[in-house]
């Protein structure tokens, strides 16, 4: 379901089809099969935008002055969001004066969302943030604070082919710095008959993740294994 067709292909669209974007979009992705395909699922069924679910305007964060050395306050950025998770490794750092003139909405508490915007294949990875400690984002990553629906609920909303595909969808710009903007966000659209029952369908997938991972840590160590195998008979090869 919903997958990408390979090129060379030909699209047909409407003024009426695009007259129901905001945007008024009409290029030629937009009328691909997978997007035609969501459109039929979606308005087979009464759907809200996803806006509804943020009475607040999206909070981004600023480029800030990164310490070269020492320690400081970790700034989370598009390399730092992978697979649903956050890898402090991965988090530069600022110093706790500037991260004491960040505005009180710059600095992250729990259950916040974050969502990177863009930077072409980085753009639309959402984590829960569950961290203790003090943490900000760069201007890269935006922070969700959702009403009405859980903010996990949203994360997994976000990261399921139906977001994806509208990210996807809605991404714009030169090659290589594509963005998808607040206002496309807040026009994603989610099934309405869906919303009571997300937490017990994430409590089941949240379950089937946590086996996969495992399986495919298993898997890694075992591929990392197999070549230290090889690598060691090279080498003692008389």
């Amino acid at each position: 379901m919903f997958e990408k067709q390979k090129y060379p292909i030909v699209g047909r669209s409407s003024l009426i089809d695009i007259s129901r974007s905001h945007s008024l979009r009409c290029d030629s992705k937009q009328s691909e099969k997978r997007f035609v395909e969501l459109d039929v699922h979606l308005n087979s069924k009464e759907t809200v935008f996803l806006g509804e679910f943020l009475p607040d305007p999206l909070v981004k964060g600023s480029q800030p002055v990164y310490l070269q050395e020492g320690d400081g306050i970790p700034v989370i950025n598009t390399l730092s969001i992978q697979k649903m998770s956050i890898n402090v490794d991965d988090c530069r750092y600022i110093s706790e004066e500037d991260f004491n003139s960040l505005s009180p909405s710059r600095v992250l508490k729990n259950n916040d969302v974050l969502l990177t915007m863009d930077g072409g294949t980085s753009i639309g990875k959402p984590v829960l943030f569950e961290l203790e400690g003090e943490y900000t984002v760069d201007s890269h990553v935006a922070i969700l604070r959702p009403q009405g629906i859980s903010p996990k609920a949203l994360v997994f909303l976000l990261a399921s082919p139906i977001g994806q595909l509208q990210f996807q969808r809605f991404e714009s710009g030169a090659s290589g710095q594509t963005a998808v903007t607040e206002e496309d966000l807040r026009r994603f659209l989610i099934p309405k008959s869906a919303i009571a029952k997300l937490e017990d369908y994430i409590d089941q997938l949240a379950e089937e993740r946590t086996r996969i991972e495992s399986e495919r840590i298993k898997l890694e160590q075992d591929e990392a294994k197999m070549w230290d195998n090889f690598t060691k008979k090279i080498i003692n090869q008389p």
